[in-house]
């Protein structure tokens, strides 16, 4: 093996790719992407009164080595918190992932490009603007060294071993979860969590996208409430019942945080009044209120303290013990 860098990984495996200096971190624009689509087309000599094959343009050749790859890994993983450790197997792995996918995208380019071109005295001008055109408005994107090694790392990250999940991965996994218990519903897997708050940490997904998705879960199962969730995608379970969770709170003298997390009987029984065949009464707030005061909850509280204190001294002068 001839390792003259000191890297670890043979030499002769390190990776020539046809990207450009203005490729490196950014999405191309301009002359970047077209001198490589020009050199398809010069190469393309099918046909003698083919206009393109006479363009000649210089590619600029970018060497990607274990070096810079893993310099490259070595940034996003601190990005994005990773807390595993990254292998020479994981930097072979990234570089030939890395030149597939890119060459993969190019030539998405080049066919569509070419399939844009108008035969009949094509010049290096009009390729350059039907490609720059195509990448433009077809594949703004196109190859973001950046974006794909950061989705590389994040590959790697487990979200099932959440003892080894760094700070931005628990941070969108406390979201997400937090999300799906403020809309009370059982048809979201622990599993299917864990998928979502991958992709809100990655940046792939937002909360109040996930929040619109949960939405249509809850409409399913609080049908009841179809036309309140339709008047904002945002609304969830937690808003419709806030007026009882309120009610509650100031009842048995709790913050109304506390009783959100409880998922008290009396708020559930609320929420599910309509029944599975959705006829239900929905029951009033005064029931509901009465329904308090008949809760264990309801003897706790200094109210109903003060009310028992006052009815055993009542009873007390009743009975001429003079209290």
């Amino acid at each position: 093996m001839i390792d003259k860098n000191k890297n670890g990984i043979d030499d002769s495996k390190e990776l020539t790719t046809p990207l450009s200096d203005q490729q490196a971190l950014a999405g191309v624009r301009g002359n970047a992407l077209a001198k490589i689509l020009a050199t398809a087309f010069a190469n393309n000599t099918s046909s003698t009164n083919n206009p393109r094959s006479g363009t000649s343009v210089s590619t600029n050749v970018q060497r990607l080595n274990a070096a810079s790859a893993k310099a490259l890994l070595t940034a996003a993983a601190q990005d994005e918190d990773y807390m595993g450790k990254l292998t020479n197997a994981d930097v072979e792995q990234f570089m030939k992932e890395f030149e597939k996918e890119q060459n993969r995208q190019i030539q998405k380019v080049v066919t569509t490009t070419a399939q844009k071109t108008i035969s009949g005295g094509t010049t290096q001008d009009a390729v350059d603007r039907t490609t720059e055109s195509t990448q433009r408005t077809e594949y703004p994107s196109f190859f973001n060294l950046e974006q794909f090694t950061r989705d590389f790392i994040w590959s790697k990250i487990n979200f099932k071993d959440e003892a080894n999940l760094g700070n931005k991965a628990l941070t969108a996994l406390a979201q997400a979860r937090g999300i799906v218990e403020k809309f009370q519903i059982i048809g979201v897997s622990p599993q299917e969590v864990k998928a979502a708050a991958k992709l809100i940490a990655r940046g792939k997904k937002t909360i109040e996208d996930y929040t619109i998705e949960l939405q249509k879960v809850a409409i399913k199962e609080y049908p009841q409430f179809a036309d309140r969730f339709a008047t904002d995608p945002t609304l969830t379970t937690d808003d419709i019942a806030s007026p009882i969770t309120g009610l509650l709170a100031k009842i048995w003298e709790k913050d109304i945080s506390e009783i959100r997390k409880m998922n008290h009987p009396i708020v559930s029984s609320w929420l599910n009044y309509a029944g599975p065949d959705g006829k239900g009464k929905q029951p009033s707030y005064y029931d509901i209120l009465l329904q308090a005061k008949k809760d264990p909850l309801n003897e706790l509280t200094s109210s109903a303290n003060e009310n028992a204190r006052a009815s055993a001294t009542s009873l007390s002068r009743a009975l001429g013990f003079g209290v």
